[in-house]
């Protein structure tokens, strides 16, 4: 199982939800504790951006001083050929 399956299937503190060929990521509600903790969510998925996924898109939300982001839109898929 791939490491976006997996999160796909596990869920966790935080809102997935899988459209055709992608899915977003966000966090559990918008209190300050779920937007903190989905920052390492946000952080898994940069790290393992190209297995399996890319990212397409990250939001980072007005609310807050730090430069949270609140949304992550991936693309689903085999990862793109190496290039030499």
């Amino acid at each position: 199982m791939s490491y976006i399956d997996e999160l796909l299937e596990s869920g966790g503190n935080f809102i997935v939800q899988r459209t055709e060929g992608g899915a977003s990521f966000s966090p559990a509600s918008a209190k300050e504790s779920d937007l903190e903790s989905f920052q390492s969510v946000v952080g898994r998925l940069r790290q393992r951006d190209g297995d399996g996924f890319r990212i397409l898109r990250e939001h980072e939300t007005s609310d807050h001083a730090d430069d949270f982001v609140d949304l992550v839109l991936v693309t689903i898929g085999a990862p793109e050929p190496l290039r030499p």
